[in-house]
């Protein structure tokens, strides 16, 4: 006998959030609460960049309260947590350098400053995949119980095309918004953006 549509819907795994009912089927809700996570972080960096051809402050702020959370938080918890001195070190250059900016404002730093500021910068940049893996973990342990290889990946690949569209969308922005849906945003206009004239 046939199943009716309300009782195909009431079965549906997307509906239902792949709760845990079907045991099989329960670590999959993972799988699209990481990959939609990432997705959204990914669009928004690689618009940017595709649009501005630049990394706004927001996602370097972002990289540094992520980094001073795990560093307060590993030192908060060091005495219930194994957690190694040199790995919380890691965490340590994007705090560095806004301590640094905090005591030598950009617009009056002389050459020292500025050398040791470009220093933290290339620190910065050199311990953030380490700094997003290990936020990864702390923030997607779901990713990470997946049930095989071949999942894993799959969310890396949806995350890979997420990104590549959003730097597409956001490189081409002159085909999708208008200078004034950006002004409305309160955003910058992006050099390609067109305005549309109304009578």
């Amino acid at each position: 006998m046939a199943q009716s549509e309300p009782d195909r819907l009431s079965e549906d795994d997307l509906l239902k959030g792949f709760d845990e009912t079907a045991p099989s089927r329960g670590k999959l809700g993972g799988f699209f609460a990481v990959t939609i996570a990432a997705s959204l972080f990914a669009w928004n960096t690689m618009f940017d960049l595709g649009a501005y051809h630049a990394v706004f402050y927001r996602t370097r702020h972002q990289l540094f309260v992520l980094s001073l959370v795990v560093l307060l938080g590993g030192l908060a918890m060091r005495r219930r947590a194994h957690i190694n001195p040199w790995l919380l070190a890691l965490f340590t250059p994007p705090l560095v350098l806004v301590l640094l900016q905090l005591v030598f404002p950009v617009n009056h730093s002389g050459a020292a400053i500025r050398v040791i500021a470009h220093v933290l910068v290339v620190a910065t940049v050199a311990v953030s995949p380490f700094v997003l893996w290990v936020v990864a973990r702390l923030l997607a342990p779901n990713y990470f119980t997946l049930p095989d290889r071949k999942t894993k990946l799959v969310v890396i690949g949806i995350v890979a095309v997420v990104a590549l569209i959003g730097f597409a969308v956001g490189r081409l922005d002159d085909h999708f918004l208008t200078c004034e849906d950006f002004q409305v945003a309160g955003d910058d206009t992006p050099s390609n953006c067109v305005h549309i004239h109304r009578r």
